[in-house]
């Protein structure tokens, strides 16, 4: 349709509505019942919107997955986070439009303009491609506005979570078997900001990202969640979220207790010299498995505590003296043999030497 017939459209409707709606909503009016779908952005969509038109840029993709139907047939789903400069928001793939992830023709930092039916999820509303919907490349950039979030604002339930961050601790790969007998693996990293520091769990091939420590990340679309064994929140990576290095400069800053001020029960980071040395000790757990532990203790300007070393924190006994300076991150206090307080080192928890 040329501009010009367009436009007689528009004056038509505007002779029948007088000065009740403005040249926007007149346009919009027209399209409608050209049945044109209106262009929306990514701020306005709700679960009731129905079909929707979206012009956005793709902030991450997910891998294909297949699954089977209950009439036999195998279908197809993928996931990208798309958004605009309102925000972003989820869109689910399925069977044919999730080929064009498949090809790699709709990868992160594509422009595309996308029609597809708005519906609420598990996480928010989202935007579902199947059989009578469209997408396709723009041959345009869109802009999108990623919100950064500090790590003391995260808290269990929210979504759709980006960060920048440093890497404290890379932590190690562990397996374990799944309920099905196959062999999984998890990985926990530790970042930090200058408002705080939060451990993420990796599963899987993503176990491999190769990050080292004090490196400057960037978190995108990550979920937090409660650990039932810890009580603390922690992040998930979703299926199309994205870890990558940037430039950002990011602070962090261990908060150090005097020993002194340590109480009962509770978590703490200190920092101290070594001013006693136990043999590493091994014992059978009730499954039959060997572990080992060994104490040390740890003196600062304020006072002295003892520090139990679990598994392998036990080992660097063999690298210390006394007067090695050393940081312990994140132990668990509890009440000794003797009463006392004294700090509780397991797999959550880490012990550098600063100093030999």
């Amino acid at each position: 349709m040329s501009f010009d017939e367009f436009s007689k459209l528009v004056d038509e409707k505007r002779t029948l509505m007088g000065s009740l709606c403005d040249d926007e909503t007149l346009c919009m009016m027209v399209l409608q019942e050209l049945g044109v779908d209106t262009l929306k952005k990514v701020s306005e969509i709700r679960p009731d919107s129905g079909k929707v038109s979206l012009k956005v840029r793709v902030l991450s993709v997910s891998e294909v997955r297949e699954f089977s139907r209950d009439d036999g047939s195998t279908g197809r789903v993928a996931n990208l986070i798309v958004g605009d400069e309102t925000g972003s928001i989820r869109v689910v793939l399925w069977d044919d439009a999730a080929g064009c992830v498949a090809t790699r023709e709709i990868e992160a930092g594509s422009s595309i303009g996308i029609t597809g039916f708005a519906r609420g999820g598990e996480n928010g509303v989202e935007v579902h491609l199947g059989r009578f919907s469209t997408i396709k490349p723009l041959d345009y950039d869109v802009e999108a506005r990623i919100e950064h979030c500090k790590i003391r604002e995260i808290a269990e339930g929210m979504v759709n979570i980006n960060l920048r961050a440093r890497v404290i601790d890379v932590g190690r790969i562990r397996s374990f078997k799944r309920r099905d007998g196959g062999e999984g693996r998890v990985r926990n990293l530790t970042l930090g900001d200058e408002t705080g520091k939060i451990k993420i769990t990796l599963w899987d091939e993503r176990t491999e990202i190769p990050f080292g420590e004090d490196d400057v990340i960037e978190v995108r679309n990550a979920y937090a969640r409660k650990n039932s064994y810890t009580g603390k929140t922690e992040l998930q990576l979703s299926r199309e979220g994205v870890m990558e290095r940037t430039t950002a400069d990011i602070g962090y800053s261990e908060k150090i207790t005097p020993i002194s001020d340590i109480e009962i029960d509770r978590i703490y980071s200190i920092r101290g010299f070594v001013s006693g040395i136990g043999e590493i000790r091994e014992f059978t757990r009730g499954d039959g498995s060997v572990g080992q532990v060994a104490n040390i203790h740890v003196s600062d300007d304020t006072g002295r505590i003892r520090a139990t070393l679990w598994g392998d924190h036990a080992e660097i006994v063999d690298e210390i003296d006394i007067g090695s300076e050393v940081l312990i991150i994140d132990a668990q206090t509890k009440t000794g043999l003797s009463e006392e307080v004294e700090l509780n080192l397991n797999w959550n928890s880490r012990i550098k030497v600063l100093r030999r």
